[in-house]
C-alpha cells in the first residue's frame, strides 16, 4: 500500500528556512508566489505564509512594490525593548479609550503595503471608522493615530523612512522612531518637521496621548542584559 505525500497547497510555499546568522530582510516578488498586490485573499494568504514559518524566520510584510519582506528575528533586547513600549501604551490606553497593540497586527497603508509598527494607539473615534471601511482580511485598512518604531536590522534607514512618511500620509497624528544604540528619538507629526530628542528622560505623548509618559531611558536605552 502507498502511502500519499502531504504537500503544501499551490499558493503556499514551504517553510522559509534562513542561516542562522541572518540579519536585515529580503525581498522577494509576489509574482514568484503567482500572486500581486490586488490579489483577493492575499491577506489571508500573508497570515498563513506567517503561521507557517513562525518558528524559522522573525515576521513578514508586503511592500508598496508587490514584495514579500521576510525579516530576520528581532532577538534580544529588542523583544524587550517592543514588549516595554507596547504594554505601556496598552495601560494607557485601557484608562484613556481607544485600542492599542504591537507588532503582531498589520495594517493596509496608502501606498498599498502591508505593515506593521511595533507599538500603536487608535483613537476610540478612530477605531469606530476604522471598523465600518471596507476591510482585506484579516488586516484593517485605515493608520492608527499613534504608531512607534525601533530602529532594528530589518528597519532602518531610508526604508524606515518612507515607512514613516506613509504612516504620515495614512493620517497618523504622531509616530516616534526610537534608536536605542544612538540612544536617539525622532519624533514625526503632520506638517512638521521632525524633532530629533538625544537621549531624552521620558517622551510625553501631547495632544495626541494626553497624560501619557514612556520613560525611554530607564525602559529602553539602559535596558539592555
Amino acid at each position: 500500500m502507498t502511502t500519499a505525500k502531504t504537500t503544501a497547497p499551490p499558493d503556499l510555499p514551504l517553510p522559509v528556512r534562513m542561516p542562522s546568522d541572518f540579519e536585515g530582510y529580503v525581498l522577494v516578488p509576489l509574482a514568484e508566489f503567482g500572486l500581486s498586490l490586488d490579489s483577493p485573499g492575499l491577506g489571508n494568504w500573508l497570515e498563513g505564509i506567517a503561521g507557517r514559518n513562525k518558528d524559522n524566520v522573525g515576521d513578514f510584510e508586503i511592500t508598496a512594490r508587490g514584495e514579500l519582506k521576510i525579516m530576520s528575528p528581532i532577538g534580544i533586547p529588542g523583544d524587550l525593548h517592543q514588549v516595554e513600549l507596547m504594554a505601556s501604551v496598552g495601560m494607557w490606553a485601557r484608562e484613556m479609550g481607544g485600542r492599542a497593540g504591537g507588532p503582531t497586527s498589520a495594517f493596509w497603508l496608502v501606498d498599498g503595503s502591508l505593515r506593521g509598527p511595533d507599538a500603536y494607539w487608535f483613537s476610540a473615534e478612530r477605531w469606530v471608522g476604522a471598523r465600518t471601511q471596507t476591510r482585506r482580511p484579516p488586516f484593517l485598512a485605515v493608520t492608527p493615530d499613534f504608531l512607534a518604531e525601533i530602529v532594528s536590522h530589518s528597519n532602518r534607514g531610508p526604508e524606515l523612512e518612507n515607512k514613516v512618511q506613509v504612516y504620515l500620509q495614512g493620517g497618523a497624528r504622531l509616530v516616534w522612531v526610537i534608536n536605542a544604540r544612538l540612544r536617539r528619538v525622532t519624533v514625526h507629526r503632520p506638517g512638521a518637521e521632525p524633532e530629533i530628542l538625544q537621549d531624552p528622560d521620558v517622551l510625553g505623548g501631547g495632544d495626541v496621548l494626553p497624560g501619557f509618559a514612556f520613560n525611554v531611558r530607564e525602559r529602553i536605552f539602559d535596558n539592555v542584559p
